[in-house]
């Protein structure tokens, strides 16, 4: 979609809140500021404590790696007075005990990569002194939404997305408008810096998109675009709208410089039973083709695709869940890394659709919910089929077929130790075709083990 077309859609989605509007007061503050100090003795302190143990074992003779990860956040916002606040958040991490996470594998001379995301990714030899400012906003509330400026909270989208199951969230820092009108709900959004998760900088889009591995290109050719795109931002528009048992959803995301992507989806719920489908599709920007070949994030031609659909029971505390998504071969889907990750209805944890095209993927999901002990057992299988090593046209990161299967519990304690929240995480994830050491090391062929503990406060 080109940059006319969204902004005409832009309009006529404010036109329809405009029509829908209401005259409402702006809300009253629930007390009187009768001092300046008031905005701050009157605000409101939150906190989060988190410890993550992580370990991970790598296929025969390649070697493993383990870690503790110890942090935590404050987080501040002002008390409210005529609609504005401010807000400030600052986050730690450091390390508790780890084996060397640097220390090469005798086999394929590779390191540590899921143990390196609990710190700094850009610093590998860095596990103490991990520190960042994620929040530092000015917001203002009116009847029906609200604007933020600044480093900031956003809403989650099926692309770009905070994805807190680190120790550091991905951050961003831009404008954002919230509005929610009689079922109506829209965002609209100009964000210019990031601060991706496992990081602890904050770095424009060029020097941000690229941090993490650069892949390959269509020809198999390393990519080399990190520090080349000359993207200074992304445009995002999310619109939703609810009637009766239906969803409707539209996400368009403009990656200025690199490409436009617009996705549809639809849900319908009734008592017991859930059905969804989603459609994406992503073409370049014209500036792609200006840079050389190496240096795109994406080919001039590419068009990625997905479709991913679902269908859902629950009764009784118990729920399965059968999903499909077909990323189609007229192009690789791609969406940085460093901006979030992809939430397709297959998605779990440690498998994500990004880089490939021509693929299909299952998911299979089963969970039981004991409500009044706050207990959640869930385990997903998941089973991606095409991708083949060496075929870079759909394969990105040159990955091999692969099966996944999760099993997560989670308990959310009450009464003495409400706030604490344990959650255990087991990943065992197997290569369909290749298990040579350069291609599984990491990736694949593996199992691993987190154990998360949250303290909110």
């Amino acid at each position: 979609m080109k940059r006319p077309q969204f902004f005409l859609i832009v309009l006529v989605l404010i036109g329809i809140f405009q029509n829908h509007a209401q005259e409402k007061d702006v809300p009253r503050e629930s007390q009187d500021l009768q001092k300046l100090t008031h905005l701050f003795t009157r605000g409101k302190l939150e906190g989060h404590i988190r410890n993550y143990f992580m370990l991970t074992h790598n296929q025969g003779n390649l070697k493993d790696y383990y870690t503790d990860a110890v942090g935590g956040s404050i987080a501040f916002r002002t008390m409210p007075i005529n609609g504005f606040e401010a807000g400030v958040k600052g986050l730690f991490t450091y390390s508790a005990f780890s084996a060397d996470l640097n220390a090469p594998d005798p086999i394929t001379g590779g390191t540590a990569k899921w143990e390196h995301q609990l710190y700094d990714i850009t610093n590998p030899y860095n596990l103490n002194d991990l520190d960042r400012l994620e929040h530092l906003y000015l917001k203002y509330r009116f009847s029906s939404g609200y604007v933020t400026y600044g480093k900031m909270e956003i809403e989650d989208t099926p692309l770009l997305n905070e994805s807190d199951d680190r120790m550091k969230p991905f951050a961003f820092k831009g404008v954002w408008m919230h509005l929610d009108q009689r079922g109506h709900t829209l965002d609209l959004s100009w964000i210019d810096r990031v601060s991706p998760r496992s990081t602890v900088e904050w770095f424009d889009f060029n020097e941000a998109i690229g941090i993490e591995d650069n892949g390959y290109q269509p020809n198999g050719t390393p990519a080399h675009y990190h520090e080349r795109t000359e993207s200074r931002g992304i445009a995002l528009l999310n619109y939703e709208y609810r009637y009766d048992h239906w969803r409707f959803r539209y996400n368009h995301w403009y990656l200025h410089r690199i490409s436009n992507t617009g996705m549809l989806h639809l849900e319908y719920d009734i008592p017991g039973w859930r059905f969804g489908m989603q459609y994406a599709l992503q073409t370049p920007d014209h500036f792609q083709a200006a840079l050389p070949y190496a240096e795109r994030y994406m080919q001039e031609g590419e068009q990625g695709q997905v479709f991913s659909s679902m269908a859902e029971f629950r009764r009784s505390g118990w729920m399965v869940n059968a999903s499909f998504s077909k990323a189609f071969a007229s192009g690789r889907f791609l969406f940085p890394r460093e901006l979030g990750r992809d939430h397709f209805y297959t998605s779990v944890q440690r498998s994500r659709l990004d880089g490939f095209g021509d693929a299909a993927v299952f998911t299979l999901r089963g969970g039981w919910d004991l409500h009044q002990k706050g207990m959640f057992l869930l385990t997903q299988f998941t089973g991606v089929y095409g991708p083949e090593v060496g075929d870079y046209r759909f394969n990105k990161y040159n990955l091999d077929s692969y099966y996944l299967w999760n099993t997560k519990f989670t308990w959310h304690l009450h009464n003495f130790f409400e706030g604490l929240n344990l959650e255990l995480l087991y990943v065992r994830k197997w290569n369909r075709n290749n298990s040579t050491p350069e291609v599984v090391f990491n990736s694949s062929n593996l199992g691993q083990l987190n154990f998360i503990v949250n303290y909110e406060f």
